[in-house]
């Protein structure tokens, strides 16, 4: 499931904080970011209706929680990401990032170790 760059933001707040109510939502992203009730309601509205998100209904208040893990997220995002920029070819992705001196020793070192663990 694609997200948003402001569907991340709302589902990062999910994750980090376990369900919460509309106007949590709001509150927070408010003072975080300046966002208006409607823009958080709307957006919302939208990650329910493409069921990353879902609600239940205490008393007078939604709490909104989230449907998908944040690993599932994560990988989706990388896989869309490599696909977009590198034709899906990690390699070619990290070969840039040296090329461009992007990468320190100290990330090398970690991606080697990711590599052996990985085998």
């Amino acid at each position: 499931m694609k997200l948003t760059d402001a569907e991340w933001k709302i589902i990062e707040l999910l994750w980090d904080n376990g369900a919460l109510t509309t106007m949590e939502i709001i509150r927070e992203l408010k003072a975080s970011l300046g966002w208006a009730k409607s823009t958080t309601i709307t957006i919302l509205n939208r990650m329910d209706d493409k069921g990353s998100v879902r609600y239940e209904i205490e008393g007078k208040t939604k709490k909104y929680y989230p449907t998908i893990q944040r690993e599932e997220a994560e990988l989706e995002e990388t896989k869309s990401f490599l696909d977009k920029f590198y034709d899906g070819n990690i390699g070619l992705m990290i070969s840039n990032l040296i090329k461009q001196e992007a990468l320190s020793k100290e990330d090398l070192e970690e991606i080697e170790k990711i590599i052996k663990d990985g085998e």
